[in-house]
């Protein structure tokens, strides 16, 4: 191959790298669907991957019934829903970095080069480079009131209470409820320890990576 073949070659690589680069660079803002499984839903609309992109807004909510979905959003963060979950993207401009509220269900969440927000009763901040699960739990026990669990299997995670601020690190768990005031309860789990939306968001981390 001749040597100015070869430069345009490797010119239109890097230019191509480059646009998919941008591609997947989205505000705090936006997002976008990448995977889904079973009955997913934007805004109560029926979502159906195709050629065309599904993107995510500010306000809107992704929701699964009996399936499972993988939303792309700002600073290399991949959200992944369970079976019968939803969250809501919240506005957070002119902040880089997404805000999030868990509605229902099950979320993990990985964050890239940036963390995130999470507004599961407590707000909660993701460092960069993490791996997060969030549980709200349906069944409360008092009128009212919302708990929301919170594991930590990468990076770390700050919890702001009542007078202090927790940090949580690898393994550390904890419930999350206001009335608790700064007696919330923490706990340590295995990391290792998966169930089936662990695993198919592990799975899908791996795929992008390697991609």
């Amino acid at each position: 191959m001749k040597p100015i073949r070869v430069l345009v070659l490797i010119y239109f690589l890097l230019a191509l790298r480059a646009m998919v680069s941008l591609a997947e660079q989205f505000t705090p803002d936006t997002g976008l669907i990448a995977s889904i499984e079973g009955k997913v839903y934007l805004n109560e609309k029926s979502v159906e991957l195709s050629a065309d992109p599904v993107h995510v807004y500010a306000n809107s909510i992704v929701r699964t019934e009996d399936g499972r979905a993988e939303v792309r959003l700002a600073g290399g963060v991949s959200l992944f829903l369970g079976e019968n979950s939803s969250f809501k993207l919240i506005p957070n401009s002119p902040y880089n970095f997404s805000r999030l509220e868990p509605l229902e269900g099950s979320v993990v969440i990985a964050t890239g080069e940036l963390g995130s927000l999470l507004e599961c009763e407590n707000q909660v901040t993701l460092s960069d480079s993490g791996l997060y699960r969030f549980d709200v739990i349906n069944d409360p026990p008092g009128p009212d009131q919302m708990w929301c669990g919170f594991k930590v299997y990468k990076g770390a995670a700050a919890v702001p209470l009542a007078t202090v601020i927790s940090v949580l690190t690898r393994g550390k768990a904890t419930t999350l409820n206001l009335t608790c005031g700064d007696h919330a309860g923490y706990w340590t789990f295995d990391p290792e320890q998966a169930d089936s939306l662990d695993n198919w968001s592990r799975q899908r981390i791996r795929l992008r990576r390697a991609q």
